[in-house]
């Protein structure tokens, strides 16, 4: 028979490494346990794998690891193994410096200690992780953590504690509209009242947490809720509503293995089946009950149960076995009340470490006192040459801070002189044109005869002139910061509108020399720039292409997505440019301009400002062209 259990382990295990990979798989098939309320399914895959050999990928993984797998063996009724976990987990909150998990872990620490009869080191805990969570202001966890202090209150029989922060706790959780608060704390008030013996007050309590718990899909909860519903309804000698009760809460709690619970609900089977002559049977719910309370190391209503043996077999007249039940009955008492007595003392014994100790501080401190009065005449020396060092350096360091403003201050004056020379170039070249149009439609004007081409002339002069405002108006508002250079302020621009914007500023060239441009660009196209640099650019550009182009040629304006960039490709049907020109232009070196296929002259200063003005707003521009059909310039901008 062993050996074939052996077998079945082993291909169970052959099966479970092929199934589960890596601890992140184990972690997995474990939270999915826990979700489905199938602990004991959660515990195995959790502790199927070395939690301290594994590097989990990052801390609050392992924190939320450890967080279930404390919870899972918690709710099943494990309470040693769970303290220990628990504790496990505190550790690595105050390592992390993570006060959620800390008091997270303080609650479970408090409760376990609880449930294995220890009130002064669960008060203990639980004070510190109520702290916790009032200073981090979540109040849900900060009700968990007071209804386990209001539990020991009524451990240690203060009901009236009990009931005030029970009715706080319950405010809180109806403010908060917590619903699985507010039927916890509901049945928390039931118990305080089935404690002073207000069964009926108990019932009303008991059934408005049982109405929440049943929408809810939280079936440890609603287990409990049951069971204790029964005990009010039994003492009030409704025994069939209570059996039924608590039949219905043991199918779920055997089901799911809440073992702790268990406890209780097997006892208050056997009661009403001892109040109602079946002794059998209720001897059988009282010994399960027992052996779980052996299986979770939970003894606080051992000696109840013993009790209530005892009575069960006097009923029946068994006296020699109901005196047996008795002696066990006194024996766990006085074992607790020594238990309790051992704390007491040990309680005593550290308040008096604790003086012992600090009469040895005040006894250091006396020692240091008077050291510290013999090593003042050797500081005050020490602390005078300090001083003169101090002094020393901070002099040194005020000379090195002025010389570097000074530096600082000359460097920005030669940008600003940059700068300002930058700016009265760009002026001088975007209204060059402009000006030129307006030159050359007034003397047409002069000599031409025919009104139809004189109202052409008057229509091109007039858009000449307000196209000079716009341009001035936005080079002169290109201020300067406080740095001296210009003020770039990156937007999101879209690119025919202002290819647009541009061409208009150049329409009579474009007429008088007959050139088309084609404008392609998709509607859609945006890019990461500054308007009023991008439109400089722009004007050098076309202004360049018109240029170099002969009459009736074409303009070709393009764009494409190229990666994070918008490509911008402006190309023309000129005169081209030799590869020599094109690398001195694309290197920053000055060019001297050749005039244009219309005899136009520039200062050659265009394109400089372009490049840096596209390297500014981290572009990239390249030149393409054979040297003798056309020309094509590339701008790649940032896509917005």
């Amino acid at each position: 028979m062993i050996l074939l259990l052996n077998l079945l382990l082993l291909n169970f295990n052959l099966i479970f490494e092929q199934e589960v990979k890596n601890y992140h798989d184990f972690i997995e098939k474990g939270d999915s346990c826990f979700a489905a309320e199938n602990y004991q399914c959660a515990i195995q895959f959790y502790s199927s794998f070395d939690a301290d050999s594994v590097k989990f990928d990052s801390e609050e993984e392992r924190l939320k690891y450890h967080l279930s797998f404390s919870d899972a063996l918690y709710i099943t009724g494990e309470y040693p193994v769970a303290l220990k976990n628990f504790e496990l987990l505190k550790s690595i909150a105050l390592e992390n410096q993570d006060q959620f998990y800390q008091g997270k872990a303080q609650i479970g620490i408090a409760h376990s200690l609880w449930r294995m009869t220890d009130n002064v080191r669960s008060i203990e805990e639980i004070l510190e992780g109520i702290q916790i969570f009032e200073k981090l202001q979540d109040t849900s966890h900060l009700i968990a953590a007071s209804n386990i202090l209001a539990g020991i209150f009524v451990s240690i029989k203060k009901y009236d504690d009990a009931r005030a922060t029970y009715e706080k706790m319950l405010e809180y959780a109806i403010q908060s509209n917590d619903s699985i608060y507010i039927a916890s704390n509901f049945e928390y008030l039931g118990i305080v009242d089935c404690f002073q013996g207000k069964y009926r007050d108990a019932i009303t309590n008991y059934e408005k947490s049982l109405a929440i718990n049943e929408k809810g899909d939280n079936t440890f909860r609603l287990s409990i809720t049951l069971g204790n519903l029964a005990e009010p309804k039994m003492e009030l000698g409704q025994y069939q509503e209570a059996l039924q009760l608590l039949y219905r809460a043991v199918k779920i709690q055997e089901k799911h293995q809440y073992k702790s619970v268990l406890i209780y609900t097997y006892y208050t089977l056997g009661q009403i089946h001892t109040l109602t002559q079946s002794y059998d049977s209720g001897l059988y719910y009282y010994n399960k009950s027992l052996l779980m309370m052996e299986e979770t190391s939970e003894t606080r209503e051992k000696e109840k149960v013993y009790k209530l043996t005892a009575e069960n077999y006097a009923a029946q007249g068994s006296y020699k076995k109901a005196y047996k039940y008795h002696q066990l009955h006194s024996a766990e008492k006085d074992s607790l009340i020594v238990s309790e007595r051992t704390r007491q003392l040990e309680e005593i014994n550290a308040r008096y470490e604790v003086e012992r100790k600090n009469r040895e501080n005040e006894d250091l401190i006396s020692q240091n006192t008077k050291k510290q009065k013999e090593l003042t005449a050797q500081k005050d020396l020490i602390q005078l040459q300090y001083t003169i060092g101090i002094l020393i350096i901070i002099f040194l360091v005020i000379s090195l801070f002025l010389a570097i403003r000074l530096y600082k201050a000359s460097q920005t004056l030669i940008t600003a002189n940059n700068s300002k020379d930058k700016l009265f170039g760009i002026i001088a070249h975007d209204l060059k044109g402009p000006i030129g149009n307006i030159g050359a439609m007034i003397n047409l004007l002069q000599i031409e005869t025919d009104e139809n081409r004189k109202s052409k002339y008057f229509k091109y002069l007039t858009q000449s002139i307000q196209n000079i405002s716009v341009l001035t108006n936005q080079l002169l508002s290109w201020t300067f910061s406080k740095k001296g250079d210009f003020v770039f302020n990156i937007k999101q621009i879209a690119v025919r509108t202002i290819f647009e914007r541009t061409i208009e500023v150049f329409d009579y060239q474009l007429a008088e020399k007959d050139i088309k441009v084609v404008n392609e660009i998709d509607e859609d196209f945006a890019v990461l720039a500054d308007e009023n640099a991008l439109l400089t650019i722009f004007r050098n550009l076309i202004s360049n292409a018109i240029k170099f182009t002969r009459k009736g040629g074409e303009i070709d304006l393009e764009a494409n997505k190229a990666g994070n960039f918008i490509e911008i490709r402006i190309s023309d049907s000129g005169v081209g440019m030799s590869q020599t020109a094109i690398q001195k232009v694309l290197e920053g070196k000055h060019v001297v301009s050749s005039t244009g296929t219309a005899n136009e002259h520039g200062s050659g200063l265009g394109f400089s400002i372009v490049i840096e003005f596209v390297k500014k707003m981290n572009g990239k521009i390249d030149i393409h062209s054979d040297g003798k059909s056309g020309t094509s310039v590339i701008l790649k901008l940032r896509k917005a």
